[in-house]
């Protein structure tokens, strides 16, 4: 059966990202794994190398178990609130030791899991600025990762906001999202930021190319397009989530890409910090998104028949 992985650290917006991630988990009707890595001070230098303590890694490990158990009652508890024959995901727990950001292809390695949901550190998406390792996890992992800002609570799926470069292989990033949308048949918007420069020309045959790339290749009818006119990157970015409504804002993370060039810009922090959606970051790799619409399409099936049969 499909999942989608927690990756938490037991402060509250973790939780209220697992929270997100189990309703998003029931929307979709997969499962849900909630992750802890921790770190093992080292007691004492010996021979050249660092010595670490049993004690404490059994400790830690403890703790780290005990604490997932008790957020995973916690969800589970929520879930007791649902009619008796709505989907309920199952909560599943893991923890490892060892730096979050060196575990997360670990995890990718799992052909069950189909994202990575994680929480920011303060209302929106300055934390991916600012640290927690969530740049190398979407710079490294080879799964899409949702980041979801504190207070953000999933309703429904309604509008979401793909922002593209146009190029060749985001054709696999709307197919992918094609099978998010499908349960409650949601809006796809494609937006386009037209920078200083880019002539009206070359942005007509740009979009036009592409857009005929998806009538031609993809089969849901609910994709609409919109351009952000003569403005940089940032700043069109920034319209666009405070001026398209939207439940959730897709980007795919290329290095030297417009997401970089976002994440690098000196003045982009104040910026994120505005920006209060959450975000589902592809990573650059064609096969991904291959793989996530596999995972959608099996996983919505696997677990209709696992429901049937309950």
């Amino acid at each position: 059966m499909k999942t989608i992985t927690v990756l938490t650290d037991f402060s509250e917006r973790a939780e209220n990202a697992a929270r997100y991630a189990l309703r998003l988990a029931q929307h979709l009707q997969t499962n849900i794994t909630l992750y802890n890595s921790f770190l093992v001070p080292a007691a004492e230098p010996l021979g050249g190398q660092v010595y670490w303590s049993m004690e404490n890694f059994n400790n830690l490990q403890q703790d780290s178990e005990e604490q997932l158990k008790l957020l995973a009652g916690r969800l589970k508890e929520e879930l007791s609130t649902l009619p008796i024959n709505a989907f309920k995901p199952g909560i599943s727990c893991k923890s490892q030791e060892g730096p979050l950001f060196r575990q997360v292809n670990k995890i990718a390695a799992d052909r069950d899991v189909m994202l990575l949901v994680m929480g920011t550190h303060r209302k929106g998406l300055a934390s991916l600025i600012m640290g927690n390792h969530m740049r190398d996890i979407i710079g490294s992992v080879s799964l899409p990762v949702l980041v979801v800002p504190e207070n953000q609570f999933f309703k429904h799926l309604d509008k979401l906001i793909f922002a593209t470069d146009m190029s060749k292989s985001d054709l696999e990033i709307v197919h992918a999202l094609t099978e998010l949308a499908k349960p409650s048949h949601s809006d796809i918007t494609l937006a386009y930021v037209q920078t200083p420069g880019t002539t009206e020309d070359s942005t007509k045959k740009l979009v036009t190319n592409f857009l005929e790339e998806i009538s031609n290749k993809i089969n849901y009818p609910k994709i609409y397009y919109r351009t952000v006119k003569g403005v940089p990157l940032k700043e069109g970015l920034k319209w666009l989530t405070e001026h398209v409504t939207c439940d959730m804002f897709v980007m795919v993370h290329r290095h030297k890409s417009f997401l970089e060039e976002l994440l690098n810009l000196s003045n982009t922090q104040k910026m994120a910090a505005n920006i209060n959606l959450p975000l589902l970051v592809y990573p650059c790799h064609e096969d991904i998104a291959e793989r996530l619409i596999t995972d959608v399409e099996l996983g919505y099936q696997e677990n209709i028949i696992a429901s049937a049969m309950s």
